[in-house]
């Protein structure tokens, strides 16, 4: 009668586990559960490191803003005088507006007034003062660039760089948020397989010890039943703490528009498999993900911020000449009375460095930091390519162990089941069946564990990828 028992409760925990081995594929979890897909989202949504990457975006515009404010229109006013003995010595008054255009002409007007008893003949003016309007233009150095026109091509290549950090940064994100979610699965399937053995291996301990106490079975068999179940007790303990602690991990990302999600009893759906289509357009568009891989990105834009400054030195090499060109009006004239050009102030400058070292060596310096950035950047293209084909081929192989496995936990059904009806015919023993019920447990086990794996090593993949958060997402 007891053998017909255990024969009919393993096979019971043969259908259950299998059942719930399933679990990684199409079994409902009972409670309040979330898939990835969603908590992923629900990450994408609220969490604080999202609005720190919508900020780093924010930064970007910042940056452009306070670039163009350098070519922002400039009022200025200047007065002198001197005032001495009850005597206006002279007075001199300048009022007017410059304008820095990306040309790198500089517009300017402005109203000239003088005033006092001892001023220089150049200095005097009409009783009314005079208005003037013209531009400034170097000649030279700063006509194709400047220091203004490189500070604003900085600032677009920098507002690129706070994109492009902020998408290293939400990858970083869904690959921590992916981890903690399937690490969660893993002990709550796992912890689901060993609460099914200890309700078998109770069952067993207790029928023993009745057959025990009735003289149908030797103690040696009670004692073998109660260490399998102390054994299962003790794994079941350790799940327990890691599937608490995978719990809070878990819920340090999920969050709400209000704040932190209270902890509640959720639990993960199944762990499903990828779909063929997706992983070969994976493999097939691995030379764009490579090309447009963050970590490239961002050694290239160092790149164009290097190159701005390299044409920035180079046009520092020039000679200044800077020439300068007034009209000048009478405030006291009709404005339809402008004589042409015969009314002018005009302005040349002209300096140059005789030995020119320190702009050489500041060339020659960002030339060799130039030619660095372009060797790492070569280098790390191609770390970036193996190791994306790295998590590429661990993931075809935990493919292949998850196909296999399956098949061996298969086996070690099989193997419990002949087992079971040795048992029934008296050729085996408790021992034998307990050593074959604990290979069917790991193996249940292990194969949790591959599944796990798996998803795991496709998030890794996507991350070595640096592929967008829209393909994270995507269900």
């Amino acid at each position: 009668m007891i053998r017909k028992f255990i024969h009919i409760g393993l096979l019971g925990f043969i259908c259950l586990t299998s059942a719930k081995l399933s679990l990684a594929q199409d079994s409902p979890i009972l409670g309040e559960k979330i898939s990835e897909y969603e908590f992923l989202n629900l990450v994408m949504e609220n969490h604080p490191l999202i609005e720190q990457a919508q900020n780093l975006r924010e930064m970007g515009d910042f940056a452009v803003m306070a670039a163009r404010g350098n070519f922002d229109p400039e009022l200025f006013s200047k007065n002198k005088q001197k005032y001495y003995d009850q005597k206006n010595y002279y007075q001199y008054s300048e009022s007017g507006i410059s304008l820095a255009t990306r040309t790198g002409i500089t517009l300017q007007g402005g109203y000239d007034w003088t005033d006092g008893e001892n001023l220089s003949r150049e200095s005097t003016l009409p009783e009314s003062g005079l208005w003037y309007a013209g531009v400034s233009v170097p000649v030279l150095q700063g006509l194709f660039i400047d220091d203004r026109r490189a500070a604003l091509q900085t600032a677009f290549v920098d507002r690129r760089a706070f994109e492009n950090e902020a998408q290293l940064l939400l990858i970083d994100i869904l690959l921590e948020g992916a981890n903690y979610y399937w690490q969660f699965a893993k002990f709550q399937n796992q912890k689901k397989v060993i609460e099914e053995a200890i309700e078998l291996a109770e069952d067993n301990f207790l029928n023993y010890k009745t057959s025990f106490e009735q003289g149908d079975k030797p103690a040696v068999d009670t004692l073998e039943a109660s260490i399998q179940l102390q054994n299962l007790q003790i794994q079941n303990q350790q799940l327990a703490v890691d599937l608490e602690n995978a719990k809070l991990n878990l819920f340090t990302f999920l969050w709400g528009q209000e704040g932190p999600i209270e902890e509640s009893d959720v639990r993960a759906t199944a762990i499903n498999t990828i779909s063929q289509n997706r992983i070969d357009s994976l493999r097939a568009s691995l030379p764009i993900f490579i090309q447009e891989h963050p970590a490239i990105r961002e050694s290239e834009l160092k790149i164009q911020k290097l190159q701005i400054d390299n044409r920035l030195k180079k046009e520092k090499l020039k000679p200044k000449l800077n020439l300068e060109y007034n009209l000048l009006q009478d405030p006291s004239n009709n404005f339809n009375e402008i004589q042409g050009l015969d009314n002018y102030k005009w302005g040349l400058s002209f300096s140059m460095p005789l030995l020119l070292r320190q702009p050489r060596g500041e060339l020659r310096m960002n030339e060799i930091k130039l030619e660095n950035t372009n060797f790492a950047l070569q280098q790390k293209r191609l770390s970036i390519q193996n190791k994306a084909r790295q998590y590429e081929n661990t993931f075809a192989n935990i493919s292949n162990q998850l196909a296999t496995y399956q098949n061996i936990v298969i086996q070690y059904e099989s193997l419990l089941e002949a087992e079971l009806r040795k048992f029934e015919i008296g050729e085996s023993s408790i021992f034998l069946i307990n050593y074959r019920q604990m290979s069917l447990v790991n193996a249940r086990m292990k194969y949790i564990d591959l599944q796990t794996k798996y998803r795991l090593y496709y998030r890794q993949w996507l991350h070595s990828l640096g592929a967008k958060p829209e393909l994270w997402l995507a269900n």
